[in-house]
């Protein structure tokens, strides 16, 4: 019973290490900001470049965070390992 807190609590703990992380990727001055629970803190776009670019910059910046994002929270969650659920 007692291993189940120990779990809860280190899942806690890995959830407020993801929030704080941060990813930020920038694409002809499109930056987006998420955090590795793959919330977006933060979206600047150029209003130098058209409609479409800037939607596909956007696009890519988004897809590059959360690939990036994916990756790191593996790592930490591996890192932290045996939650054994």
């Amino acid at each position: 019973m007692f291993n189940k807190f120990k779990q809860i609590k280190q899942l806690k703990n890995l959830e407020s290490s993801l929030k704080k992380q941060t990813i930020t990727k920038e694409k002809d001055g499109i930056v987006v900001t998420l955090n590795l629970r793959m919330d977006i803190l933060e979206i600047k776009l150029n209003p130098e470049l058209e409609t479409s670019e800037q939607e596909k910059k956007l696009k890519d910046c988004l897809n590059d965070a959360m690939n990036e994002a994916k990756l790191a929270m593996a790592k930490q969650a591996q890192s932290m390992g045996g939650f054994g659920l």
